[in-house]
């Protein structure tokens, strides 16, 4: 009789996954009760509007009769990641040795409970897409269970997915390329929330949400911040956003007709053309795929054309990774005209690849003529005058002899 497999990845999966819930679900609970305020709604309703204010953060939408949210909350969206790493780095004391199972399994687990609470949800008008709720679960959970036990063991090598020593060097540049065009997206969401602090301080008192309210809404602006970060990247690559049937927003100018109500939308420029020197933002994508292929290790390989080639692999992945985040922001955020926010789904990706890549090959070649004008270190067995690292050493024996 076979010897029954050994899973010792099962329980602290499964553990991972169950805690990794009840930690959002109850800063969920705590965000309803804030924003209720003084309202004491029956206790089948609150858990309804704690699942699925959850289950939004996780990305799975909402249908409410006519009004549609479709939107991906970047924010909520990165707590829950937040909270499944910071309940796997509890839960994984002990290396996990077979840690990609451990994952799969924590993802799969995830995905269930998030199916299983969308289901449970679920009353008259108001419902949740069981299929996008498991997959948003699915995909929440597995990156918050790898960030964890890579950052409680440092097991990050264990979890790649090929052991290709130019595609790890690649995808390791394309990381502060892709970040560097999301730092320069929030600089101008920062500019334009200070220019326009004015217009944002009477959203706010038109809207008039008190004390809880107000805690709610401040809240809900800095978990919006990502998308809006998102959105101007998209404008930095080219296809720029949309708030609305038939608006648009990019580095040509903003034909915007009314926002809704919400005080971060104040950063939104007004309507018309943008002056000229705007264009000049559109240079952030292919500086940042510069910043990929310079910083792209090639180890013994010093040729030109791996340098190149890797160069524009590292700025191509960056581009891609990007164009992928800024492709998800969009969606649905209301009835109507409203239906339609954010980037189109797949433009960014289309222009946000080729233009890093060139980027990364143009960093490459910087790189590879920088370093071979370098200056080398001194030899020592070399022979000619004193060099002044060697003025500094104690006279030897001979010297001292034939200056005595």
């Amino acid at each position: 009789m076979p010897a029954p497999v050994e899973t010792p990845y099962l329980r602290p999966a499964f553990l991972t996954a169950l805690l990794g819930a009840i930690l959002p679900l109850a800063v969920s609970a705590a965000f309803v009760l804030v924003a209720q305020g003084s309202a004491d709604p029956p206790v089948a309703s609150f858990v309804r509007s704690t699942v699925r204010t959850w289950l939004v953060s996780l990305g799975s939408g909402i249908d409410a009769g006519p009004v549609t949210f479709g939107l991906i909350p970047v924010g909520a969206t990165f707590v829950c990641v937040a909270l499944v790493a910071a309940t796997a780095s509890w839960v994984v004391s002990e290396p996990v040795e077979e840690l990609a199972a451990y994952v799969a399994t924590t993802a799969g687990a995830y995905g269930v409970i998030g199916g299983i609470a969308s289901a449970a949800s679920a009353s008259g008008d108001v419902h949740i897409s069981v299929v996008r709720a498991a997959f948003g679960a699915f995909i929440v959970g597995g990156l918050g269970a790898a960030w964890g036990a890579v950052r409680r063991h440092g097991q990050a090598e264990r979890l790649w997915f090929t052991a290709s020593d130019d595609i790890r060097h690649a995808t390791r540049a394309a990381i502060p390329g892709m970040l560097m065009v999301l730092a320069a997206a929030g600089v101008v969401v920062i500019v334009q929330l200070v220019r326009n602090l004015e217009r944002a301080g009477d959203i706010w008192a038109q809207l008039d949400p008190g004390t809880g309210g107000g805690i709610a809404l401040a809240v809900a602006c800095v978990l919006a911040t990502p998308t809006l970060v998102l959105w101007t990247a998209s404008a930095l690559i080219g296809p720029g956003f949309m708030l609305g049937t038939d608006t648009s927003v990019d580095l040509t100018g903003s034909q915007l007709g009314n926002v809704p109500g919400f005080p971060l939308l104040a950063a939104l420029p007004p309507p018309g053309q943008f002056p000229g020197w705007v264009f000049v933002l559109w240079l952030a994508p292919l500086l940042a795929g510069m910043v990929s292929g310079w910083r792209v290790e090639l180890g013994a390989r010093e040729g030109l054309l791996s340098r190149v080639a890797l160069g524009a692999a590292s700025g191509g992945v960056a581009g891609f990774l990007l164009g992928i985040l800024v492709g998800l922001s969009g969606g649905a955020i209301g009835p109507g005209r409203m239906a339609d926010a954010g980037p189109p789904a797949f433009t960014p990706l289309l222009l946000a690849v080729p233009a890093m890549a060139v980027g990364g090959a143009l960093g490459a070649v910087l790189k590879h003529y920088r370093g071979g004008r370098a200056p080398q270190p001194p030899d020592a067995s070399s022979p000619g005058r004193p060099r002044l690292w060697k003025r500094h050493q104690s006279p030897s024996t001979d010297r001292r002899l034939g200056e005595s």
